[in-house]
């Protein structure tokens, strides 16, 4: 019997969380910008996906520096590294951030270039990467990647951005001529 109850309640706490949640739902591009911006610049780490030659895609932990208001993603890696081999041969990669805490996602599709300018290299360094890079930004063992943003795909519960089916399906965030729309 009040392993019955405790179901029971369980059910009716959730379909109340959901429906509080969906009626909170909030689309709007401000509100997905801000979040997809705050939960990219939160994050230490991310996940870098490219095409590889097997029939799986390569998948690794990067630590990225955010262009915040550009959406624009940098990495640092070792021009020698099978990451840069996929890129050069498939520019098109997809960036993974999760917030565990927020209950929140973002997903990001871009095309990736290799940037060797050694300003940008210097711009887009940070000091703790020496324990990789020791010959540091101007090394030969280190490259910019740059990945520019095509479109994302945003599920945040916290910040209410769940739309239907719930926690099913995110919204889409979609750049062209510079400017962002959202659909879902």
């Amino acid at each position: 019997m009040i392993k019955k109850l405790k179901k029971t309640l369980g059910r009716q706490l959730l379909s109340s969380y959901k429906k509080k949640v969906q009626n909170a739902f909030d689309p709007s591009l401000d509100h997905c910008l801000a979040s997809a911006r705050a939960l990219m610049q939160k994050a230490k780490y991310c996940y870098l996906i490219t095409h590889s030659e097997r029939d799986w895609p390569s998948a690794r932990m990067v630590q990225p520096i955010v262009e915040p208001d550009s959406f624009v993603v940098w990495f640092g890696t070792d021009p020698k590294l099978r990451k840069v081999a996929e890129i050069k041969k498939n520019p098109n990669v997809t960036i993974a951030f999760g917030d565990e805490g927020d209950n929140a996602n973002l997903i990001l599709y871009g095309k990736a270039t290799l940037v060797e300018d050694m300003q940008e290299r210097r711009k887009q360094w940070k000091n703790s990467w020496h324990l990789f890079f020791p010959g540091g930004s101007r090394g030969e063992n280190f490259v910019s990647i740059r990945v520019e943003p095509v479109e994302m795909e945003l599920m945040h519960f916290k910040k209410n951005i769940v739309p239907e089916p719930f926690g099913l399906n995110p919204v889409k965030l979609i750049i062209s001529d510079a400017a962002w729309r959202v659909e879902f």
